[in-house]
């Protein structure tokens, strides 16, 4: 992982992403059994495990930066653990995954394939998956002609801008004075539902982000194991 912001700049992403593009914890919880078993993939800094986990969920957050962990540990008691969601396997089956933007930072076939997969392994015959991604179609809409975007942390002087290229996000950050690119790799609905079935997805519902009262460029996936 290279992303300065996920490292070395963990102390200043709450700041310079404030407002998640997701569903509130509230309208996740809505859609949980009470009480149950939840494993936060890719939490970060554990926005999401802490509201959870205050609403009274078991909560499991994973993620392979220690950096955001620490910001996580910071916020939340909830069980927290560094692994790359690709490897890390359950003690048991849980009841529910929610993965938040986490699935674009995932660039090549194979590891997309993969993370539906082992959600499908991870859940429980009825577990359900609550997960949103961008939607190339609307990523395209609303970055086309768009320029810079600066931002501060303290004092970080943090500048971002996006250029799309053949279905890539390529995201160039500065930080202070050093500059650093990302990329990101959004997904189309098809895509979304042709990897949640093949990894064994009963039911797969995706919806337009501007449909459910997410961020309008953003796809929200409900699916379900058999």
């Amino acid at each position: 992982m290279t992303r300065p912001l996920y490292n070395r700049f963990a102390w200043a992403y709450d700041e310079l992403v404030p407002d998640p593009a997701g569903l509130s914890v509230e309208r996740i919880a809505e859609r949980l059994e009470p009480g149950c078993v939840v494993v936060d993939a890719g939490c970060g800094t554990g926005r999401y495990t802490a509201g959870l986990a205050r609403l009274g969920f078991r909560v499991i957050g994973i993620d392979r930066s220690a950096a955001l962990l620490a910001q996580a540990r910071a916020r939340t008691d909830a069980e927290l653990i560094e692994a790359d969601l690709l490897d890390w396997e359950p003690r048991e089956p849980v009841d529910a995954v929610f993965c938040r933007g986490v699935l674009n930072d995932l660039t090549a076939d194979a590891d997309r394939r993969a993370a539906f997969a082992a959600f499908a392994r991870w859940l429980r015959p009825g577990g359900v998956l609550i997960a949103d991604v961008r939607d190339w179609d609307a990523t395209v809409e609303r970055y086309a002609g768009r320029g810079p975007v600066e931002q501060s942390a303290g004092d970080l002087r943090y500048r971002t801008e996006t250029t799309l290229d053949g279905g890539l996000m390529r995201i160039h950050e500065t930080y202070g004075d050093e500059r650093h690119e990302f990329t990101m790799r959004p997904w189309t609905p098809a895509e979304v539902r042709t990897a949640a079935t093949a990894a064994g997805f009963a039911s797969v519902d995706v919806q337009p982000g501007g449909d459910v009262g997410i961020a309008p460029d953003r796809l929200l996936v409900v699916a379900r194991v058999g």
